[in-house]
Protein backbone atom coordinates (compact mmCIF):
# COMPACT_ATOMS: atom_id res chain seq x y z
CA UNK A 1 0.00 0.00 0.00
CA UNK A 2 1.31 3.39 -0.71
CA UNK A 3 1.48 5.95 1.81
CA UNK A 4 3.64 8.53 0.63
CA UNK A 5 2.04 11.24 0.15
CA UNK A 6 4.58 13.03 -3.11
CA UNK A 7 4.19 9.47 -4.99
CA UNK A 8 0.78 8.93 -4.65
CA UNK A 9 0.38 12.50 -5.72
CA UNK A 10 2.64 11.92 -8.54
CA UNK A 11 0.09 8.87 -9.42
CA UNK A 12 -2.97 11.32 -9.17
CA UNK A 13 -1.12 13.47 -11.33
CA UNK A 14 0.07 11.16 -13.77
CA UNK A 15 -3.27 9.48 -13.70
CA UNK A 16 -5.15 12.94 -14.43
CA UNK A 17 -2.71 14.08 -17.16
CA UNK A 18 -3.26 11.15 -19.07
CA UNK A 19 -6.95 10.99 -18.91
CA UNK A 20 -7.06 14.28 -20.08
CA UNK A 21 -4.84 13.65 -23.11
CA UNK A 22 -6.85 10.99 -24.15
CA UNK A 23 -10.52 12.23 -23.78
CA UNK A 24 -9.31 15.58 -25.15
CA UNK A 25 -7.85 14.56 -28.35
CA UNK A 26 -10.28 16.12 -30.51
CA UNK A 27 -9.19 18.91 -32.45
CA UNK A 28 -11.70 21.96 -31.11
CA UNK A 29 -10.72 20.48 -27.81
CA UNK A 30 -7.31 20.30 -27.87
CA UNK A 31 -7.82 23.78 -28.70
CA UNK A 32 -8.92 24.59 -25.13
CA UNK A 33 -6.80 25.68 -22.03
CA UNK A 34 -7.35 23.07 -19.24
CA UNK A 35 -8.99 24.92 -16.94
CA UNK A 36 -11.60 25.82 -20.15
CA UNK A 37 -11.70 22.86 -21.06
CA UNK A 38 -12.67 21.07 -17.67
CA UNK A 39 -15.01 23.98 -17.07
CA UNK A 40 -17.21 22.83 -20.58
CA UNK A 41 -17.02 19.48 -19.33
CA UNK A 42 -18.22 20.44 -16.13
CA UNK A 43 -21.30 22.36 -17.96
CA UNK A 44 -22.13 19.13 -20.24
CA UNK A 45 -21.94 16.86 -16.99
CA UNK A 46 -23.85 18.78 -15.14
CA UNK A 47 -25.88 21.23 -17.04
CA UNK A 48 -26.30 25.37 -16.88
CA UNK A 49 -24.65 26.94 -14.35
CA UNK A 50 -24.58 30.13 -11.75
CA UNK A 51 -21.01 32.09 -12.53
CA UNK A 52 -20.63 31.93 -8.42
CA UNK A 53 -21.17 28.58 -8.88
CA UNK A 54 -18.30 27.80 -11.11
CA UNK A 55 -15.99 29.85 -9.13
CA UNK A 56 -16.79 28.22 -6.20
CA UNK A 57 -16.76 24.48 -7.67
CA UNK A 58 -13.05 25.24 -9.19
CA UNK A 59 -12.26 27.07 -5.97
CA UNK A 60 -11.33 30.23 -8.15
CA UNK A 61 -12.38 34.13 -7.59
CA UNK A 62 -15.18 35.40 -9.44
CA UNK A 63 -13.00 37.34 -11.68
CA UNK A 64 -10.95 34.54 -13.22
CA UNK A 65 -14.19 32.74 -14.00
CA UNK A 66 -15.67 35.48 -15.54
CA UNK A 67 -12.22 35.87 -17.76
CA UNK A 68 -12.66 31.62 -18.50
CA UNK A 69 -16.38 32.33 -19.50
CA UNK A 70 -15.38 35.23 -21.46
CA UNK A 71 -13.18 33.14 -23.28
CA UNK A 72 -15.23 30.36 -24.07
CA UNK A 73 -18.14 32.76 -24.94
CA UNK A 74 -15.72 34.46 -27.63
CA UNK A 75 -14.56 31.19 -29.07
CA UNK A 76 -18.46 30.14 -29.16
CA UNK A 77 -18.31 27.09 -27.01
CA UNK A 78 -20.65 28.65 -24.24
CA UNK A 79 -23.66 31.42 -23.80
CA UNK A 80 -24.64 33.52 -20.84
CA UNK A 81 -28.71 32.94 -20.49
CA UNK A 82 -29.84 36.08 -18.54
CA UNK A 83 -32.96 34.79 -15.59
CA UNK A 84 -36.53 36.65 -16.96
CA UNK A 85 -37.55 37.67 -13.69
CA UNK A 86 -33.88 39.05 -12.16
CA UNK A 87 -32.01 39.73 -14.70
CA UNK A 88 -29.01 40.00 -12.23
CA UNK A 89 -28.87 36.56 -12.58
CA UNK A 90 -26.58 34.67 -15.23
CA UNK A 91 -26.37 31.14 -16.31
CA UNK A 92 -23.72 29.96 -18.44
CA UNK A 93 -24.76 26.64 -20.80
CA UNK A 94 -22.84 25.11 -23.65
CA UNK A 95 -24.05 26.28 -26.94
CA UNK A 96 -23.63 24.12 -30.22
CA UNK A 97 -20.02 24.36 -30.49
CA UNK A 98 -19.76 23.47 -26.98
CA UNK A 99 -22.05 20.34 -27.15
CA UNK A 100 -20.06 18.83 -29.43
CA UNK A 101 -16.48 18.95 -27.95
CA UNK A 102 -18.65 17.79 -25.20
CA UNK A 103 -20.50 15.00 -27.05
CA UNK A 104 -16.88 14.32 -28.53
CA UNK A 105 -15.26 13.78 -25.63
CA UNK A 106 -17.86 11.98 -24.58
CA UNK A 107 -17.10 9.27 -26.99
CA UNK A 108 -13.71 9.56 -26.67
CA UNK A 109 -14.55 8.58 -22.50
CA UNK A 110 -16.65 5.58 -24.04
CA UNK A 111 -13.94 4.30 -26.03
CA UNK A 112 -11.54 4.45 -23.51
CA UNK A 113 -13.29 3.07 -20.36
CA UNK A 114 -14.63 -0.07 -22.84
CA UNK A 115 -10.83 -0.46 -23.70
CA UNK A 116 -10.04 -0.63 -20.19
CA UNK A 117 -12.79 -2.95 -19.42
CA UNK A 118 -11.86 -5.46 -21.77
CA UNK A 119 -8.41 -5.36 -20.35
CA UNK A 120 -8.95 -5.50 -16.36
CA UNK A 121 -10.84 -8.64 -14.79
CA UNK A 122 -14.58 -7.88 -12.95
CA UNK A 123 -13.10 -8.21 -10.01
CA UNK A 124 -10.22 -5.84 -10.04
CA UNK A 125 -12.83 -3.09 -12.05
CA UNK A 126 -15.34 -3.97 -8.59
CA UNK A 127 -11.96 -2.86 -6.45
CA UNK A 128 -11.37 0.44 -8.62
CA UNK A 129 -14.62 1.35 -8.63
CA UNK A 130 -14.86 0.52 -4.94
CA UNK A 131 -11.97 3.02 -4.61
CA UNK A 132 -12.64 5.83 -6.27
CA UNK A 133 -16.44 5.89 -4.81
CA UNK A 134 -15.19 5.78 -1.66
CA UNK A 135 -12.39 8.70 -2.49
CA UNK A 136 -15.33 10.58 -3.73
CA UNK A 137 -17.58 10.17 -0.32
CA UNK A 138 -14.77 11.16 1.98
CA UNK A 139 -14.11 13.89 -0.08
CA UNK A 140 -18.09 15.48 -0.08
CA UNK A 141 -17.62 14.73 3.59
CA UNK A 142 -15.13 16.60 4.07
CA UNK A 143 -15.47 19.47 1.84
CA UNK A 144 -18.49 20.77 4.23
CA UNK A 145 -15.80 20.75 7.15
CA UNK A 146 -13.76 23.27 6.55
Amino acid sequence: MITDSKKTLEMLFDFISNFTKIISDFSEAEKLKTLEFYVLLYLGLKGPQKMSDLASHFSTTKSNITNIIDSLEEKKYVKRIRNNKDRRIITIALDKKGKEVFNETLKNFELMFNDFISKVSKDDFEVISKGFYKIIEIYNNSSGDE
